[in-house]
């Protein structure tokens, strides 16, 4: 008997039929179905596999018989393949999309980021309702016990915001006995991490769990400026979880989580060559439509990330700081045949950034300034001032700024019966109040807004505030000395003396009003913007399943939802929205149903079938550049419909899932651009119509004794049925080319592809075990993942919104100590060391170059762990 049939309890050996057909199913489309084996405490008795079972629910139920689409990992299988973060997760899962702040789940996901709009996958951390999905990220799943991925709307149970699916992370709870872990892992790129974890009876009714871990990794871009890498991360994490059984139907825990981040992220991904020729714009050095000078005009240097997506050259690094903790509190007391259950979320957040707007350096800035005010004035002939030709020597810089804060608190209640009879329910009420500040802002320094050092510099400090012609003839005409004056122009910042130009062209004397950015530098602000939201939502809700038989099952829920929300901004964008001010609020109301029937066709198949509707509450687009009123969006409403089938086969060897689906969106929230002045920020609207199609397959099955394979497809048919809008962005920079000649023209949008909706995806991972008799148990793990092509906006350009398809392929190879006390795993990640596009965004009306996100590089480790108590 093999090692792997030792340990989990398997007697018996796949026949050559039953091998051929599992061979045959792996050439086609196929999704992990996490079934598991037990602890190893148990797999040493030699029990059999015990089906996964999960709260999807709110239920404890085994997952083969949840008429649901749901992808579980266990703390086991995460360690197996290697999960340990949000693009992990993302690739082993069907039709899931993660980015660095969006989830996706077959096509509906975030659209926009701004306070006032919501998320369409909810994320619970033990039934807490959360927006933060860096919480994948925290400590590599350290203190997780498994992850479920509901595919599908989740009205009726979950509410709010669950529209697309939801995410349920469930934390690992207190042993009655003496346990735990001790764990290091160095790797690559600096790789250090450090964790702990003990758990054990305090007293005779309290138990509790801690976990701790510390994990530093130097960055993956390097900045040629001075050597310094970026897309760093420094992540501290503790929590506890205290549990009381204070006597047999009285249960409570109380748990904390707390996580703080620093290091300096990466400064954002720019592929494209630098555009260094501007003209046409509204004002010198500027493209057309743009409130700012293009930095790159006439620059020295190229972008180092053309030929290595890794380098970038620039003069400012990047830096981050964040921290947030959670609190969650449960009670469970059981009267009979009825729970009673309470839960409170406490969650406050704080995160604040700096990046290089400009992404260059100064020094190599060699703005033409005679050129372009010829330019500018229409006359590309002119020599202006004698100086075309002439560059401008002088340093400027432009950075930006987030800072974000928040703080939520929820409370649910719980009912929830467990009769022997054919009728059961669960019925509910929920509340949730949340209150966040978002302030960002655009800021330049030195040439450019404002007047101050660099000028005094620039001028041999003959003057503090000089004039703009001492400026331009005093730094660029051999043999004149520094501060000598040549036109009696009044003090004034160069963008005022460009403003001056185009406002006297149009017959309006003066200049552009700008802010001084005291707090920054003694800058001047591009664009700013002060955002505050207080959402309230409260739901009551219920369910109830009937047995019709012994074998069909229909469940009927119902939930009624009321969302509020009041929220404010005040703006400022340079030459385009003076300082302005905004309140709105709003509240919106809905009920949302469920109906369904499961029908268990014998002891190993089972068949459901659901429609159900979905709902997101209306929402704002605060913080948008324009005097306008704050635009709103109407409640986003889904009917869908899905049928799956679950099968265990070959007396329990593999366990196989399907489900197809369609869903009917109406009003469907979407993101935009909305370009004034020469500043794009992020729009907000409806889709009249959009549908979905899909169909996904999972697969997890023992192919020998030895062998074991898990296997996920999902193909995803995501289109706006009836939308129409102006590509803002487009109409800003392609108008005036003949790249895009109806850019400004509303566009039919019908028939293109939701956002982060990958047509398909196809992840397969293979272990083999292998019997080293006394010397332990061996076991090494291939996965290979593919991610079709997809798109990040509605206007589907292949140029700005295409993410083209990719795969990544990861090894692993565990040992573990005869007695499971010591546990050591070997990995790479990403052997190919492909860098793929994650998201990209529109260009920057400024510099007219697109920043996003890439992914990892190759990675590799190896890690050693201790485990106490077994």
């Amino acid at each position: 008997m093999s090692y792997f049939t030792k340990q989990i309890g398997f007697t018996s050996k796949l026949n050559p039929v039953a091998t051929t057909v599992l061979i045959a199913l792996s050439t086609t489309q196929f999704t992990v179905n996490a079934q598991e084996q037990k602890q190893e405490q148990e797999a040493k008795k030699n029990a059999e596999i015990e089906v996964m079972e999960v709260t999807s629910t709110k239920r404890t139920t085994s997952l083969m018989e949840t008429g649901q689409a749901i992808s579980a990992f266990s703390h086991n299988t995460m360690e197996q393949i290697g999960l340990d973060g949000a693009e992990d997760l993302m690739l082993f899962t069907p039709a899931l999309s993660i980015t660095s702040n969006k989830v996706s789940i077959r096509g509906i996901g975030r659209p926009n980021n701004a306070l006032g709009s919501d998320p369409g996958v909810g994320i619970y951390t033990d039934g807490v309702y959360n927006t933060e999905n860096g919480v994948f990220d925290y400590c590599n799943m350290c203190d997780v016990e498994r992850i479920e991925v509901l595919r599908g709307p989740q009205g009726t149970l979950y509410g709010r915001n669950a529209v697309g699916g939801a995410i349920n992370i469930i934390s690992k709870q207190p042993d009655e006995e003496l346990g735990g872990f001790i764990k290091a892992e160095l790797g690559s790129h600096n790789l250090q991490t450090f964790q702990g974890q003990v758990t054990g009876r305090l007293s005779e009714s309290i138990s509790a769990i801690a976990t701790l871990s510390s994990s530093d990794r130097d960055g993956f871009q390097e900045n040629l400026y001075n050597g310094e890498l970026f897309d760093a991360e420094d992540r501290l994490y503790g929590s506890m979880t205290i549990k009381g059984e204070w006597s047999e139907d009285w249960v409570s825990s109380l748990r904390y989580m707390g996580h703080k981040r620093s290091g300096t992220p990466d400064n954002g991904y720019t592929l494209e060559p630098y555009k260094t020729t501007t003209s046409g714009g509204a004002l010198p050095g500027m493209f057309p439509s743009a409130n700012a000078v293009n930095h790159f005009d006439g620059y020295l240097g190229t972008n180092p990330a053309v030929k290595d997506d890794s380098l970038v050259n620039m003069d400012r690094s990047p830096s981050l700081s964040s921290k947030s903790s959670r609190i969650i509190f449960t009670n469970t007391l059981t009267f009979d045949d009825l729970d009673l259950k309470y839960t409170l979320g406490l969650y406050d957040y704080d995160y604040r950034t700096q990046t290089d707007a400009d992404q260059g350096v100064a020094d190599s800035m060699r703005i033409d300034v005679g050129r372009n005010v010829a330019h500018s004035l229409g006359m590309p002939n002119l020599d202006a001032f004698g100086l075309a030709g002439v560059p401008l020597y002088v340093a400027s810089d432009m950075f930006y700024n987030v800072q974000q804060s928040g703080e939520s608190t929820s409370h649910e209640i719980q009912l929830i019966s467990d009769y022997e009879g054919n009728l059961n329910f669960i019925a509910g009420a929920y509340y949730y109040n949340s209150t966040e500040s978002q302030y960002s802002d655009y800021v330049e320094t030195g040439f450019g807004l404002m007047q101050g050092d660099i000028i005094n510099t620039i001028t041999g400090g003959a003057i503090n505030t000089g004039l703009i012609a001492d400026l331009v003839i005093s730094s660029t005409i051999p043999g004149v000395p520094p501060g000598t004056p040549v036109l009696g122009l009044p003090p004034m910042s160069l963008y005022q003396y460009y403003a001056t130009l185009a406002n006297l062209g149009a017959g309006l004397p003066g200049m552009a009003p700008y802010e001084v950015a005291t707090d920054y530098e003694n800058g001047g602000y591009l664009y700013y913007g002060q955002n505050d939201l207080e959402t309230t939502a409260m739901a009551v809700y219920g369910q109830v399943e009937y047995d019709v038989t012994q074998d069909i099952k229909v469940t009927a829920g119902i939930r009624y939802s009321d969302d509020e929300k009041t929220g404010s901004d005040d703006i400022f964008a340079y030459l385009s929205t003076p300082k302005t001010q905004h309140e709105v609020g709003d509240s919106w109301d809905k009920v949302t149903w469920r109906l369904q029937a499961d029908w268990d066709i014998d002891s190993t198949s089972h068949l459901y079938g659901y429609a159900a509707t979905g709902y997101r509450s209306g929402g704002f687009n605060l913080g948008a550049a324009t005097v306008k009123d704050v635009a709103k969006v109407a409640p986003e409403e889904l009917m869908a419909y899905e049928v799956g089938y679950k099968k265990v086969l070959f007396g329990g060897l593999a366990n196989l899932s399907t489900a197809a689906y369609y869903y009917d969106y109406t009003d469907l929230q979407v993101m935009s651009t909305i370009t004034e002045g020469g500043f794009t920020t992020v729009g907000f609207n409806n889709a009249a119509e959009a549908s979905v199609t899909g169909a996904e397959v999972e697969l997890m099955a023992m192919v020998t004794d030895d062998t074991q394979i898990m296997m996920s497809y999902s193909i995803t048919n995501a289109e706006y049925d009836n939308y129409e809008s102006i590509d803002s962005s487009a109409c800003a920079i392609l108008a005036n080319g003949d790249s895009s000649k109806d850019a400004c023209q509303v566009q039919d949008l019908s028939g293109n592809k939701l956002n982060l909706a990958p047509e398909s995806k196809f992840s397969i991972a293979a272990t083999q075990y292998f019997d080293i008799g006394n010397n332990g148990h061996l076991s090494a793990t291939i996965a290979y993942s593919y991610v079709g092509e997809q798109y990040s906006r509605a206007f589907n350009l292949e140029q700005w919104d295409k993410i083209e398809s990719n795969s990544r392929t990861d090894i692993r190879v565990n040992w573990r100590s005869p007695a499971y006390n010591w546990n050591v795993d070997l990995w790479v990640k990403n052997l190919a060391d492909e860098r793929n596009v994650i998201h990209m965004g529109v260009p920057s009306t400024v510099t007219r170059l697109s920043t996003g996100e890439i992914s990892q590089p190759l990675t590799w480790g190896i890690s050693a762990a201790y485990n106490f108590g077994i």
